[in-house]
């Protein structure tokens, strides 16, 4: 289950209901994901409660609450009756990452391109933002709070080619899934070959389909996008997890 929290009043939504959760433990929920998705915390590693305690300056419950939020967005796995830990990642793990993204976000491209409400506008967005893109520089740390950076924008960007689905599930499901492949894509990225990737030609290839209109280009183009970060995985297999 995804979920979002706001920083002005420390509640989380999710899909059914609002759980109300104090500014501690958001805290602490931003600070750890930031370091799961990074790689900073490694595949595997034990999240002892006391460390994370002294770490964060701060008491049992928000350091609970926290893990118990990264469970439901498969960043960290419980271990019976021994605490909790970084969810690991492996090939197959990010195999069907790979396979439900392709799915959920065809689907979710085809109905935003057959949304006609609006449609100009989202375009124009698509267009500021791929230009965004293209001027700022890729970096391999990953700064959530600084909206100039260019995983922030390259977030924005790809959610908003999905976003027009009418489908609040879907929605959630996409970034859920971004952050899951996104994880992946800071384990491998000190790799040279993945540096060498040229991602703003692609980004640029699937903006043009999308602005022609053409539904299965696009469609075809964002599946090629996302089988080109799996071949860097798959190349790097299976030392492509820093240990």
């Amino acid at each position: 289950m995804n979920k979002t929290i706001n920083k002005k009043n420390g509640n989380l939504k999710n899909l059914s209901k609002e759980v109300f959760y104090p500014s501690a433990t958001y805290k602490v929920y931003n600070e750890l994901k930031k370091s799961l998705l990074s790689g900073e915390l490694t595949p595997g590693k034990k999240l002892k409660i006391d460390d994370l305690k002294k770490q964060y300056k701060t008491g049992t419950n928000p350091i609970r609450e926290s893990l118990t939020l990264l469970i439901a967005d498969n960043l960290v796995t419980k271990i019976d009756q021994k605490g909790f830990k970084v969810s690991e990642a492996t090939q197959e793990k990010f195999n069907e990452i790979l396979r439900t993204r392709i799915w959920i976000e065809s689907i979710a491209l085809e109905e935003s391109m057959k949304n006609k409400k609006y449609r100009d506008q989202w375009e124009e967005e698509l267009i500021v933002l791929n230009h965004r893109l293209q001027k700022t520089e890729r970096s391999t740390i990953y700064e959530p709070e600084n909206q100039n950076s260019w995983e922030v924008i390259h977030k924005k960007f790809h959610l908003k080619l999905t976003s027009r689905s009418n489908s609040d599930f879907i929605n959630k499901f996409c970034e859920l899934l971004y952050d899951q492949n996104m994880r992946y894509r800071y384990l491998i990225k000190k790799k040279k070959s993945y540096k060498k990737r040229k991602v703003t030609v692609e980004h640029k290839g699937i903006l043009d389909a999308v602005l022609e209109r053409d539904i299965n280009k696009s469609k075809s183009l964002l599946v090629k996008h996302y089988i080109t970060t799996s071949s860097f995985i798959t190349l790097n297999s299976p030392s492509f997890i820093r240990k």
